[in-house]
């Protein structure tokens, strides 16, 4: 009944473009049961933290866990200090992520914040600092296993490169995915699916998918990663 309910109510926003996700394709769910899947998870980095609101879920669903927010936009840090003070278990960067420490890297940022891109054309051009998640982690003294979060909007791949000492130690990676090229270095969903398997970790999940509002095509969905040997995978059957 609830999902005749939701389908039928997304019949009626459609037309205004918003709809509302059937249970268990949003990502507050999917995270909380994530960490009923993998309780032993000890350090989250939330890659692109924005204002701290998915770092809040992972502090939830994770109260074991030190959650650490990387995010380059000098707007969200207000936000991200007031989440430092209120939780003791959470600490942030304010950098974009990439290949190597150090340095600088040019940052379009956008209107709304949330569209800012490296490499983008779109927006205001504005010099952020550059850091590595193998230097965040090594500083931060961040302890495996860990689960990576990217919402990098095409900038996967350098960031990639530059956390290959502690991908070792990640056992879980969320991450934004697309189904069409909005920067020209952006890997498709199943271009990614095949790079983070060539790197050991293979999708189980998905959340939060976004459609585009002209045509309703399928534009973006978090997908959820774990490493190929977890039980997850243990059985291949549907029950």
């Amino acid at each position: 009944m609830k999902r005749q309910l939701a389908d039928a109510a997304n019949r009626l926003l459609r037309p205004i473009g918003i709809g509302i996700h059937h249970e268990g394709f949003d990502m507050a769910g999917a995270i909380a049961r994530l960490g009923r899947q993998a309780p032993g998870i000890r350090s989250v980095i939330d890659i692109g933290a924005s204002n701290g609101r998915w770092s809040r879920l992972a502090l939830d669903a994770f109260p074991a866990a030190r959650v650490v927010g990387i995010d380059p936009l000098a707007e969200r840090e207000a936000e991200l200090a007031a989440l430092k003070r209120e939780q003791p278990r959470f600490d942030y960067v304010l950098a974009a992520a990439g290949p190597e420490a150090g340095g600088m890297t040019q940052l379009a940022v956008s209107a709304d914040l949330d569209g800012s891109t490296v490499g983008g054309a779109n927006g205001t051009l504005r010099d952020v600092p550059l850091d590595s998640i193998d230097a965040i982690a090594a500083r931060l003294a961040l302890a495996g296993p860990m689960l990576l979060k990217f919402d990098t909007h095409g900038f996967e791949l350098p960031i990639l490169a530059g956390c290959t000492a502690t991908l070792a130690a990640t056992s879980h990676i969320v991450m934004e995915c697309y189904l069409f090229r909005h920067v020209p270095q952006t890997l498709l969903f199943h271009e990614m699916c095949a790079h983070l398997d060539g790197l050991g970790f293979r999708c189980f999940n998905m959340a939060e998918p976004m459609h585009r509002p002209g045509d309703q095509a399928l534009w973006q969905m978090d997908l959820f990663f774990a490493r190929r040997d977890d039980p997850v995978f243990a059985s291949e059957q549907y029950r």
